[in-house]
């Protein structure tokens, strides 16, 4: 029952996934990158309503701003004449002053403009969200083949323990051999190094299985030194679809392709939206200003509504040559969509071939672990009817336990080239 207490708790991939996905810090990296591109799309819808202002200015006059008003400057009338009769001159003095500009712009001919880069931030967010979705299958793939390598660490390091009974009674029957004189110095001395070796062997298993959990251990997210033991694999499936079949779904599930389609698109609405640029920008818009403590004779309120107008109608060919250079990345986009057709095609020709060489290797491993323990089985009836030694019953037993460990290798070796399989066609 202590014993039972004290083991620790046993981790199966599925919780090693579930846990990957929720706390690795590539994965959260890739979900901060989405929502960043997707607060960017947001900001930038704003730009389709109207934009307000409002500049206040206060400080103190350092000049002496004057306004003169030519005579008869406003009317001129039988009565008494010239309006001012001569010319007027009135300064303001240097004091305290202010001024308010307020203003209200809605675009109108830029809403296209607009809405074409909005399109392409949304492409974009899109890319995005399929980098984020690679970059799940990828921590799955990863938790997949360092949980295999855990269980293929583990499967050694018992087969080497269970073959050290097989060298310490070796080493036992060297010492009493040694004594009746039956065997020489130099064999006890080579059953001692090969104990020793077996020893060593079981310590560097240890410390694979304990470099192959904390690795685990990182991908999850989670402390390095925590404690698990991982569940027997299950028996290697039969049902493996065709090449042909495999690539149709694989170009259809793809975050990378699925990604460099998004850009073309992408490409495409960002050189629409620099042409757009042609179109003068025609915006209503409402403007206010005031001032305070000036002169009465100067306005000190103006309101002005209607519509602006701005344009550049010669930039030296600017537009021109920054349309080009986007119709040149879209180009691009399209020829690294084609490029990643092809090298998913491959990845998924090459997983499907070493899917099939690791399922030959399990039937291979398969065949000999049953032989063994066939073996195991004999020996053990010969021991029973004192035919044999128990050395060889030793000897037995360590054989089935490699045999065993291989088969848990091969089983392992089947899964990660069946979880890298999944990986080409881009599912979990």
């Amino acid at each position: 029952m202590r014993a039972q207490e004290s083991s620790p708790p046993v981790l199966t991939l599925d919780q090693a996934i579930q846990q990957a996905v929720t706390n690795n810090s590539a994965l959260k990296t890739a979900s901060l990158e989405a929502l960043r591109a997707a607060d960017d799309l947001a900001a930038n819808r704003t730009k389709r309503f109207a934009s307000t202002q409002i500049t206040a200015i206060g400080g103190q006059l350092l000049t002496k701003p004057s306004v003169t008003f030519a005579q008869g400057s406003l009317g001129v009338y039988p009565a008494t004449g010239p309006i001012p009769a001569t010319d007027q001159k009135i300064e303001i003095p240097r004091k305290p002053t202010g001024a308010v500009f307020a203003s209200i712009s809605q675009p109108l001919s830029t809403l296209y403009r607009i809405h074409l880069q909005l399109t392409a931030l949304s492409f974009g967010l899109q890319a995005t969200r399929q980098e984020q979705e690679k970059t799940r299958l990828e921590v799955i793939d990863h938790v997949r083949r360092a949980y295999y390598a855990v269980v293929q660490a583990q499967s050694a390091l018992e087969s080497l323990e269970a073959s050290l009974p097989f060298y310490k009674e070796s080493r036992r029957l060297a010492g009493e051999n040694l004594k009746r004189e039956t065997v020489l110095e130099s064999d006890l001395l080579s059953a001692d190094a090969q104990l020793l070796k077996t020893k060593n062997a079981v310590s560097d298993a240890e410390d694979q299985v304990a470099t192959a959990s904390e690795r685990l251990n990182d991908l999850m997210g989670r402390d390095i030194h925590t404690e698990f033991r991982v569940a027997s694999l299950r028996s290697a499936d039969a049902d493996v679809e065709t090449p042909v079949a495999l690539e149709t779904r694989a170009l259809q599930n793809r975050p990378e392709l699925k990604k460099a389609k998004l850009q073309v698109q992408q490409a495409d609405y960002e050189a629409r939206a620099k042409k757009a640029e042609y179109i003068p920008d025609v915006s209503v818009g409402f403007n206010y200003y005031t001032t305070a403590n000036l002169q009465n004779a100067l306005p000190s309120n103006i309101a002005v509504a209607g519509f602006q107008l701005t344009w550049e109608p010669w930039d030296w060919g600017r537009r021109k040559q920054e349309r080009a250079e986007k119709r040149v990345k879209e180009e691009q986009a399209k020829v690294a969509v084609n490029s990643t057709e092809r090298a998913v095609l491959l990845q998924v020709r090459d997983a499907w071939r070493q899917l099939e060489n690791t399922r030959r290797q399990l039937e291979l491993t398969d065949a000999n672990e049953r032989a063994a323990r066939q073996k195991l089985k004999e020996t053990q009836e010969q021991v029973s009817r004192e035919a044999v030694l128990t050395r060889v019953l030793f000897s037995a037993q360590s054989d089935l336990a490699s045999a065993d460990s291989g088969y848990q290798q091969a089983l392992a070796a089947f899964w990660q080239a069946r979880a890298d399989l999944k990986k080409a066609i881009g599912e979990e």
